[in-house]
């Protein structure tokens, strides 16, 4: 124990930000892993139709797109704020920031008048796959509005993410989501159970003010503390800084834009070729395999930046061994994705009752794979994302987006199971995965050599 100590006091800057964030990221991981646990189950008793809570899924997963669509404003943020909040220059910080929240805001506003006045011309049943008779277009109507207003205020008060990224406090993100699904699953188990199209409005309420909350108050309590010299304010505002965010930002939307269609499409894609309740089994996998790929994406979290910094120091030395750890990382965590392949009827035993699901090996296999190129693709592109090198990203993701959707089809009249949709990301994701660590290699080496 002494010994742990000694090594710890030795690290410094960098090595020691990663060290205390990747720690706090397991314990806080841990955490959500144990309210993981009981969410599956509250919500399978909460709704009782699966087609219903299928439904739940399939929405948050479309209007959750909202996020990604910010122009690259988060992203173009965070690399932004690294350099001057390393300089400590905090006039060119506040002037980043409050142009950063307020061009989030104008386009928050925009979008809202546009979805009040387009979203009652829609059919939403057809959208979603769903029969008015289970859930009526009007309250369907209802859910939808409140969901996307929920999404828009998520769409602004997110950006404090980009700040903490930048300020090396990763954790905190991390724990933010975990108090709001701390609440939302307090939610699901105590609330009185009504009729299902009640129910979905009360948890459509209840999921705006559990994930609005957490953010609400973080974003004080930063502003008030270490960040009181970079309080937004209108006077700050400079439409040139704002552009320059969303210019540096704008690689990074793109690669936002066609991630989502290589993995954010799927609960839509599977409501709309077999039906919601299909949706429920796909998050069962899901949930399951995502977990060992999520452990891994917290604890990587503070190295997008560190790298950022690093490169801003031509600190190529501290780069090259931190590229060679990761490998190793990965190796075990992908083992853990295909040791727990043997688990999984265990665990969904345990989890969710015997008689819910019967593990199918072939899906479980896919999933493995599909989780150990997420690993992969995780640590490659927290490496380039941080030196800003994202030309391949950008031709292999983008290739990847647009054949994901047609593959899946393509996949899906072949077999006619929904974990064609599965294959076709596996598929959709692999060139980027062999080619850009290639790039990685070469780019590494000649920097070594300069």
């Amino acid at each position: 124990m002494i010994d742990g100590l000694i090594k710890f006091k030795r690290l410094e800057g960098i090595n020691k930000s990663i060290f205390i964030n990747s720690v706090a990221a397991f314990v806080v991981r841990g955490l959500a892993l144990i309210v993981s646990l009981f969410t599956m189950p509250a919500y399978m008793k909460y709704f009782e139709n699966q087609e219903i809570l299928g439904l739940w899924f399939t929405m948050i997963s479309v209007l959750s797109w909202i996020l990604t669509f910010d122009l690259g404003i988060g992203n173009g943020l965070r690399n932004r704020l690294v350099r001057y909040l390393m300089e400590n220059d905090m006039k060119s910080a506040r002037i980043y920031i409050s142009s950063s929240y307020i061009i989030s805001s104008i386009l928050a506003i925009i979008a809202f008048v546009l979805g009040y006045l387009i979203f009652p011309f829609i059919s939403w049943n057809n959208v979603f796959n769903i029969s008015s008779d289970l859930v009526s277009s009007q309250v369907l109507l209802e859910v939808i509005i409140l969901l996307f207003s929920g999404m828009l205020l998520q769409f602004v008060l997110k950006l404090i993410y980009s700040i903490f990224y930048a300020l090396q406090k990763s954790v905190i993100p991390n724990v933010l989501s975990l108090i709001s699904s701390v609440l939302l699953l307090t939610f699901v188990i105590y609330s009185d159970s009504g009729s299902m199209e009640n129910n979905l409005k009360l948890l459509a309420k209840a999921n705006i003010v559990f994930t609005i909350i957490p953010l609400f108050m973080a974003t004080i309590i930063a502003f008030l503390t270490e960040l009181r010299f970079c309080i937004p304010s209108a006077r700050s505002f400079k439409i040139d800084y704002a552009i320059d965010v969303m210019k540096l930002g704008g690689v990074f939307f793109w690669l936002q834009i066609m991630s989502l269609l290589l993995t954010g499409t799927n609960e839509f894609l599977i409501a709309w070729f077999v039906g919601n309740e299909y949706v429920v089994e796909y998050q069962i996998y899901s949930k399951l395999f995502s977990l060992v790929g999520t452990i891994f994406t917290l604890a990587l979290t503070p190295i997008w930046s560190a790298v950022t910094k690093a490169f801003s120091q031509d600190d190529f030395i501290w780069i090259r061994k931190l590229y060679k750890k990761l490998k190793f990382v990965v190796i075990v965590f992908i083992i853990g994705e295909f040791v727990l392949i043997s688990l999984l009827q265990f665990i969904v035993n345990i989890w969710l009752g015997e008689n819910t699901i019967k593990i199918n090996i072939i899906y479980a296999l896919i999933f493995a794979v599909s989780g150990s190129l997420y690993i992969w693709h995780s640590a490659i592109t927290s490496i380039v994302n941080g030196i800003g090198k994202l030309k391949i990203q950008f031709i292999w993701l983008t290739l990847g987006g647009l054949i994901n959707i047609p593959v899946a089809y393509i996949l899906f009249q072949m077999t006619g199971s929904w974990i064609s949709i599965v294959g076709a990301n596996i598929i959709s994701l692999i060139p980027y995965c062999v080619i850009q660590p290639l790039y990685i290699n070469k780019y590494l080496k000649l920097e070594k050599e300069r």
